[in-house]
């Protein structure tokens, strides 16, 4: 097994999650300056930061991509901003979307990571980590990234494996996160050298089940 490498990143909880793009000419609406305000017809629990592909998921009515200037909005999009449940502000990543003329759309998928009901008591998916016998690679630390979709009475817990089975983590020192920022409920935990094989998080206790996105990075 690969494992991660420095500069990998696993998710623990979070997942691509597909979400249907509002017809046109409402689901997407291109500025002059590129940005795509992006519509979907439920709530995506996506979150800023992420990137996010649009697709055709078809070629019948409100599966494939329509545009009322017949430009192009499939692509691959880094997400500004999250201003509603149901909204997104889109920065083209790459270079053909970003210089299409502005326009407005619809139909299609957008998917990205989604935050994840991670319920009291539920462990994350574990990842190797590479072990390649130097101070670069990830068995001589690795960092946690987490993030909540609304502020958060939580545990949870950073835990470490020579083999991955669920009677073998156990929990690093000072690894029972219980702290997020106050505005934005995000946490940061750095992990110094274990010498451990596997990585997870586990969500010890999630008041509420609140949404959550947890990153393992290599």
């Amino acid at each position: 097994m690969r494992g991660l490498f420095r500069g990998d990143t696993g998710y623990s909880f979070g997942a691509l999650t597909p979400a249907t793009i509002a017809a046109t000419p409402t689901g997407l609406v291109r500025a002059a300056s590129g940005i795509v305000t992006l519509t979907t017809t439920g709530n995506h629990n996506f979150v800023a930061g992420q990137v996010a592909t649009v697709y055709d998921v078809g070629r019948t009515a409100g599966t494939a991509i329509t545009s009322v200037g017949g430009t192009r909005f499939g692509g691959n999009y880094l997400i500004q901003a999250v201003p509603s449940a149901t909204t997104l502000t889109l920065l083209p990543l790459d270079d053909v979307i970003l210089h299409q003329a502005p326009d407005t759309g619809g139909g299609g998928q957008v998917v990205s990571i989604a935050f994840e009901t991670a319920a009291t008591g539920t462990a994350g998916q574990a990842f190797a980590l590479a072990n390649i016998g130097d101070n670069s690679q990830s068995p001589w630390g690795f960092f946690v990234d987490g993030i909540f979709q609304a502020a958060p009475t939580f545990e949870c817990d950073v835990q470490v494996a020579a083999v991955d089975a669920a009677n073998e983590y156990q929990t690093v020192a000072n690894g029972n996160v219980t702290t997020a920022d106050a505005t934005n409920f995000t946490f940061h935990f750095d992990v110094t050298w274990t010498g451990a094989k596997f990585a997870r998080l586990f969500m010890r206790t999630n008041t509420g089940s609140v949404g959550f996105i947890g990153r393992i990075r290599g």
